[in-house]
C-alpha cells in the first residue's frame, strides 16, 4: 500500500471533521510509531498498518475523540496519558498554569484538587522541581492515568485519592501557598447539549451542578482555611461564570480577586487571595 493512498482514503473517511487532514496525519503517526517526517516519504506500508489505520479514523468519523484513540496529548510541551474515564487536557487549561507559575515561588506548597490526568501538577512539577504538590483526585479511573503521568515527578508531587469536597481531606493540610483547581463547571444545560466527542468523557469531571457553581462554592468554603495567609486559591472557569466565581470568593473572604482571559480572550481563570490567618 502506498503512504498517499493511505492518507487520500484517512482524508476521506475524516472528510466531516475541521482539521481531517491533521487528524489523518496524527493517526498515522501513532500507528507507524513515526513522526510524520519519517513515513512521509515512505513508498510503502504494510497492510497491518493500513488496517489499523483505517479502524482508528472509523471510530474517529463515529465521534471518538483522537486524544482517547491515540491514548495521550500535549500539556505544556509534556506528553500526558489519557483514556476512558479522564478529562481531556485542553490547551485553555494551560492559562491557569501560567498564572501560577506567576504567582507562586519555587518552594511552594501547592494543591491541586479534582486533578484528573494531572496535567496541572506535571507542568508545575516541570517548572517547579524544588515546590511540593499535593494531587488530590477522587474518581479511581482518573487515579490510574494520574499516577502515570505524575511518576516522571515522584520527587515533587504527591498522590492522594480523596473527596475534595469532603471538609475532612481539607482539615489534613494547613499553611498551602497556592491551592489550584479545574473543577467540574458545566451546567445542567450544558449536559444536555454536550457536543459528541465530549459525551465520551467522564460526567463525573464535566458537571458542576445545576448551575455549575457547586465545587467553586464548596471548594472556596471547605479550602480556605487550608491557606496560609495571603496564599492564593486559582481556578479555571467556564466563559459565563466569571462574575459568579468572583463573588463567591468575596463571599469567603479572599481579596484581590481577578479574572484572565485565555489566548482565545475568553473569560478562563479566577484568582483570590486569602485575607485571614486561621491557624
Amino acid at each position: 500500500m502506498v503512504i498517499q493512498k493511505l492518507r487520500k482514503k484517512l482524508n476521506n473517511i475524516l472528510k466531516e471533521k475541521e482539521d481531517f487532514a491533521f487528524e489523518s496525519d496524527i493517526i498515522i503517526s501513532h500507528v507507524t510509531k513515526q513522526s510524520k517526517h519519517s513515513w512521509l516519504f515512505q513508498k510503502e506500508i504494510s497492510d497491518q498498518v493500513f488496517i489499523e489505520c483505517i479502524e482508528l479514523a472509523k471510530k474517529r468519523a463515529d465521534g471518538m475523540p483522537l486524544q482517547y484513540l491515540i491514548s495521550e496529548w500535549e500539556f505544556y510541551g509534556i506528553p500526558i496519558k489519557v483514556g476512558k474515564g479522564v478529562l481531556i487536557p485542553r490547551p485553555d487549561t494551560e492559562t491557569l498554569v501560567d498564572v501560577a507559575l506567576k504567582l507562586t515561588n519555587p518552594h511552594a506548597k501547592i494543591i491541586d484538587l479534582c486533578a484528573g490526568s494531572g496535567c496541572i501538577s506535571a507542568a508545575i512539577a516541570k517548572n517547579l522541581p524544588n515546590s511540593h504538590i499535593t494531587s488530590i483526585e477522587l474518581s479511581t479511573q482518573a487515579i490510574s492515568y494520574l499516577k502515570k503521568n505524575l511518576l516522571p515527578f515522584k520527587n515533587t508531587v504527591e498522590i492522594l485519592n480523596d473527596d475534595v469536597l469532603n471538609k475532612k481531606t481539607a482539615e489534613k493540610f494547613q499553611n498551602i501557598d497556592m491551592i489550584v483547581c479545574n473543577p467540574p463547571y458545566l451546567t445542567l444545560e450544558d449536559m444536555s447539549n454536550l457536543q459528541k466527542e465530549v459525551k465520551f468523557e467522564p460526567s463525573m469531571a464535566l458537571y458542576g451542578g445545576i448551575d455549575g457553581l457547586l465545587f467553586y462554592k464548596q471548594i472556596s468554603n471547605i479550602w480556605k482555611k487550608s491557606l496560609k495567609k495571603d496564599g492564593w486559591i486559582i481556578f479555571e472557569i467556564g466563559c459565563s461564570q466569571k462574575q459568579d466565581v468572583l463573588n463567591i470568593l468575596s463571599q469567603n473572604g479572599f481579596i484581590n480577586t481577578k479574572c484572565i482571559k485565555d489566548l482565545s480572550n475568553n473569560d478562563r481563570v479566577v484568582i483570590g487571595q486569602n485575607s485571614i490567618k486561621y491557624s
